[in-house]
């Protein structure tokens, strides 16, 4: 049995967005320099990410006054979310709405309920939260892992906190869900490999934290920082990616060392660390 086949999560303790490329991987924002990785944007203060998968359709065949077979077929929706924060953070809101923030230091400003809505980014989101290995027998029993929904492709409407007496407001994103062919590499899904072709969310299992971290090739350079390369364990795994394609690395001190990247290629490297 592989390691931590069998898990059992508590709580939510990160959740992460960016934007998502057409490529299906993280889209570059700021255009940072090759070597620098692009993360996407913390959503702090994160209470619940709530997924909901749609049940199918059952259909029952009757006759002679009595049901005789039940079809099962695929639901007619595709699968949604809500995120609910303490937190209101207005670079975030930025993104999942397609607005921009604006204004002075001292009185920051960004629009609600903008005629953007139906126009939002598409997005990809991902939560991750604590677990621990429960299949009994295993040889990591009772060891912490970290489960993480990875929301491929998703759009998110915001629904502002209310203003209310002696309670803390919550904002809540309403995340609607699209399957999708590619995953957060860029590599097509297959059903010799994963046994479907197209799906909205994966469920990553990590002895560690998960994280990803996107990069852009310039022709020139080789070595690319990690954002978490000084929490990464001896037995941390790391897997890169480069315009979709797996390719042989070397990390040293949190930097990952490939061959030359293609100026304008998309490097993503997607790992777990222990801080």
């Amino acid at each position: 049995m592989a390691q931590n086949e069998v898990s059992t999560g508590i709580g939510l303790r990160m959740v992460r967005v960016a934007l998502r490329d057409t490529d299906g991987a993280i889209k570059m924002a700021g255009s940072p320099a090759a070597g620098v990785a692009y993360d996407g944007l913390q959503i702090d203060g994160a209470l619940a990410l709530t997924l909901t998968v749609p049940e199918p359709q059952r259909v029952t065949a009757r006759g002679d006054d009595m049901p005789y077979w039940t079809f099962q077929l695929a639901p007619t929706e595709n699968p949604s979310a809500e995120l609910r924060v303490s937190k209101t953070n207005l670079d975030v809101i930025a993104m999942v709405t397609a607005t921009k923030a604006f204004g002075s230091t001292k009185a920051r400003r960004i629009g609600l309920a903008t005629d953007k809505q139906g126009n939002e980014d598409s997005l990809i989101l991902w939560g991750s939260r604590e677990a621990v290995d429960s299949e009994e027998g295993s040889s990591t029993f009772g060891q912490k892992c970290w489960q993480t929904y990875l929301l491929l492709s998703c759009e998110a409407a915001v629904r502002p906190a209310s203003l209310e007496d002696a309670a803390v407001g919550e904002f809540v994103y309403s995340i609607s869900t699209s399957p999708v062919t590619l995953d957060e590499f860029g590599v097509t899904f297959s059903s010799t490999v994963n046994g479907f072709t197209k799906t909205p969310v994966l469920l990553i299992v990590t002895k560690y934290k998960y994280w990803m971290d996107a990069f852009e090739g310039d022709g020139i350079e080789t070595e690319f920082t990690l954002t978490q390369g000084a929490y990464l364990q001896t037995d941390s795994f790391i897997q890169v990616y480069v315009d979709g394609v797996i390719v042989a690395y070397t990390e040293t001190d949190g930097v990952v060392t490939l061959d030359v990247p293609d100026d304008g290629a998309k490097v993503i490297i997607e790992y777990d660390y222990e801080d």
